[in-house]
């Protein structure tokens, strides 16, 4: 009896620690910016903006190329040329562009107190020499780690949004 009471007074330790480290994930059609989700081909980039500015081989990773649109440079999409069932699949979106919103309508320029209000808080708050960073992540079970991500300067306004896992990609 004391080992069955005990090894359920530890079952309960676990699930309530478990609980209270989980972390606030957001949905996945969250990652969404200016009409732009990771996943998404290349060509529904192109029918929304049109023509980029630039479109750039940026690195080759084992038979495939990481390749950038540019948009007057405040707007770069990262896709995926060649490979596997993966081609022209949007991997990343970066935008320093003040009038293109994610779909809870945030968009450079504004403040943390927006973010937090159509976001909650984030899952993880980075101390930048410049700034913080805010990041979220998805709630899927295709994507589990899929960031959207805010940086903000020091005086906590949005300088930049990322959608997607950029840091592959440098």
């Amino acid at each position: 009896m004391r080992f069955l009471l005990s090894s359920i007074v530890i079952c309960l330790g676990i699930i309530f620690s478990n609980i209270l480290n989980v972390e606030a994930r957001i949905p996945y059609t969250y990652l969404n910016i200016g009409g732009l989700t990771p996943d998404q081909q290349i060509d529904s980039c192109f029918y929304v903006y049109g023509r980029p500015t630039a479109n750039l081989a940026v690195r080759n990773c084992n038979g495939f190329n990481i390749n950038e649109v540019t948009y007057n440079g405040e707007l770069m999409v990262y896709y995926i040329n060649g490979g596997y069932n993966e081609n022209g699949r949007i991997r990343a979106i970066i935008c320093n562009e003040d009038n293109i919103t994610t779909n809870l309508g945030i968009r450079v320029g504004m403040n943390k107190n927006d973010v937090l209000y159509a976001y909650g808080d984030p899952d993880r708050n980075y101390r930048e020499t410049q700034g913080t960073t805010w990041c979220y992540l998805a709630d899927s079970e295709d994507h589990p780690n899929m960031p959207l991500y805010f940086f903000f300067d020091n005086r906590d306004v949005i300088k930049t949004i990322v959608v997607g896992d950029i840091g592959y990609y440098y």
